[in-house]
């Protein structure tokens, strides 16, 4: 039995004057406590709870 890997890498483009972020899973209840992430000049920050990334972009 073959088992398949399914990618459910999210990714989110925020405006380049974005400086802090929040991310809490998604899904309502299913999701995760919701965390903030400075981005300040990184131009792209990954939650450490779902992978979701976020990736300044004009």
């Amino acid at each position: 039995m073959s088992q398949k890997l399914v990618s459910t890498l999210q990714i989110e483009y925020v405006p380049l004057s974005t400086d802090k972020v929040m991310c809490d899973g998604g899904d309502g209840d299913l999701g995760h406590p919701a965390v903030y992430f400075k981005m300040d000049k990184k131009q792209e920050v990954v939650c450490n709870y779902c992978n979701k990334k976020f990736i300044k972009k004009d």
